[in-house]
């Protein structure tokens, strides 16, 4: 299905900068704490916008959102290019996380409505990011040997490739067909929503705030283990490459079992982070962690498609639970880094995750 390769482009071309931005605002004077402002207000603004425009989306074609969120995106993430300062960086993030949120649930219920898997579907989306890692790790690594390492161009390079990506996405989404669903009313502020699926949004932002915390400084601790941009990029591609793999596998698994397994795995792996003494040790670990995040995202997925009638709300309410600790999590892990160190930063990562474990199975229902 088209809309399969648009999420893998979409998601490679927002790995390729991701992986990144830790470093390349180092490069332009920020700090650490500062690295986790600028991470946070790409996940703050994605908060705002996948909620807004996902319930907007239960009333409307959908294909409307894919076309908008997906062209500026394409602009948003060309800014990146321009950024010099801490400031301008947080403001660009902001718009391109502004762009994400536009698009992102819509595709996943047309996708639903149109009769695509979602593991499937899902798993385009680890491809993506696995790409992204590759793309962004040779490019950034090309530019670099011929530029130097203290020149920004490698990573205005990685930035400019990652629009054109969006570009490509936005040019094939005209071409999607119409899919005819009847049109949901949602409230403003769906409280009954939330009240019902609350064990898996809990415990999902739990997850991916010790995730969150970590990606934002993942980058600068790999490079004091030694890595440099190749293998940085290389590292993230054996996560979300295994994803891959796996994801396509589990539409017709137990949702409910998907998700506890992959808050209680996703624990161990952020524990074990804090043990690799260099950073090829790390490449086990990003592979259990495939295994995790695959079952605990497409356990989410089906299980909100699976029991809401308001299917692109409640998946938005999960990109916006997802987009939240995009925004908590850098705060925690930029100022965590800053007064202790990197380590400590997977210490909590690995508390916080337990807790959405213990939440999952205080609060969710018993897996037959």
């Amino acid at each position: 299905m088209r809309s399969n390769w648009i999420l893998f482009l979409s998601n490679a071309s927002a790995m390729m900068s991701m992986i990144f931005i830790p470093l390349f605002a180092d490069l332009v004077g920020a700090s650490r704490f500062e690295i986790g402002i600028i991470g946070a207000s790409y996940g703050l603004a994605i908060f705002f916008s996948s909620y807004f425009f996902s319930r907007s989306s239960d009333r409307r074609d959908k294909r409307v959102f894919l076309k908008a969120g997906l062209g500026v995106a394409a602009a948003a993430f060309f800014l990146q290019v321009f950024a010099e300062s801490a400031l301008s960086l947080t403001i660009v993030r902001g718009l391109a996380g502004f762009a994400m949120g536009i698009f992102t649930a819509p595709l996943i219920v047309y996708t639903y409505e149109s009769g695509g898997k979602l593991g499937m579907f899902s798993s385009y989306g680890a491809l993506g990011w696995a790409f992204g890692g590759m793309f962004a790790g040779i490019t950034g690594h090309l530019a670099e040997s011929f530029l130097g390492k203290e020149s920004l161009a490698p990573y205005w390079a990685v930035f400019a490739l990652s629009a054109v990506l969006f570009l490509v996405a936005f040019l094939l989404s005209f071409d999607m067909l119409e899919v005819k669903v009847m049109s949901t009313q949602v409230p403003l502020f769906p409280w009954a929503l939330i009240k019902k699926n609350r064990w898996v949004y809990a415990s999902v932002l739990m997850r991916n705030t010790g995730a969150f915390a970590i990606w934002t400084i993942l980058p600068l601790f790999l490079l004091e283990l030694g890595a440099n941009m190749f293998w940085i990029g290389g590292l993230f591609f054996i996560n979300t490459g295994t994803q891959f793999i796996i994801m396509r596998r589990l539409d017709i698994r137990n949702d409910e079992t998907l998700i506890k397994a992959g808050l209680a795995l996703s624990g161990v792996v952020f524990f074990s982070y804090s043990l690799a003494p260099v950073f090829y040790v790390i490449a086990p670990f990003q592979i259990l962690l495939a295994f995790s995040y695959s079952f605990m995202y497409v356990g989410s997925l089906l299980f909100l498609t699976r029991t809401n009638e308001e299917k692109t709300t409640s998946v938005g309410l999960l990109n916006s639970v997802l987009s939240l600790s995009m925004v908590i999590g850098p705060l925690f892990g930029g100022a965590i880094s800053q007064i202790w160190g990197f380590r400590e930063v997977m210490y909590f990562a690995a508390g916080i995750t337990f807790i959405g474990f213990a939440i999952s199975l205080a609060l969710g229902p018993k897996s037959s």
